[in-house]
């Protein structure tokens, strides 16, 4: 008798391709994140984060470029699962570095599904710039 191998193929994590498009921070966050432009090559989000406010499980398929004119730490990187994240993301060491003043420029590779958490007293507020291609 035969048996046959029964194999669960798993998104690659790895591969942004392959994430799922459910979990685009415009379709499973929507309330954080409003597309202001998009065309084929580039996708602008205002992204918005209450004070104690944790966004739902969501993913940046694409690199990107973050612009925040307002943000206060401490802000933290969760997994989909609740965990928090150690502070170890580009991201996350630059808010704790910045000062205040002016504007935050980031660029950021593409985020798998995870979650933040603005857990200070003052709204998160930003101009994110997807590159597509």
């Amino acid at each position: 008798m035969a048996t046959e191998s029964i194999v669960q193929t798993q998104p690659d994590q790895m591969d942004p391709s392959q994430w799922d498009p459910e979990l685009d921070a415009v379709i499973a966050a929507p309330a954080n994140h409003k597309v202001l432009f998009e065309n084929d090559k580039l996708r602008v989000l205002e992204v918005m984060l209450e004070p104690d406010e944790e966004e739902p499980t969501h993913h940046h398929r694409w690199p990107s470029v973050f612009v925040f004119d307002q943000v206060k730490g401490p802000i933290h990187d969760m997994a989909p699962d609740g965990t928090m994240l150690p502070p170890n993301r580009d991201v996350i060491q630059a808010v704790q570095a910045w000062d205040g003043t002016g504007c935050l420029v980031v660029h950021m590779a593409p985020q798998p599904a995870g979650r933040v958490l603005n857990a200070s007293d003052q709204a998160v507020h930003g101009i994110r710039i997807e590159m597509k291609s």
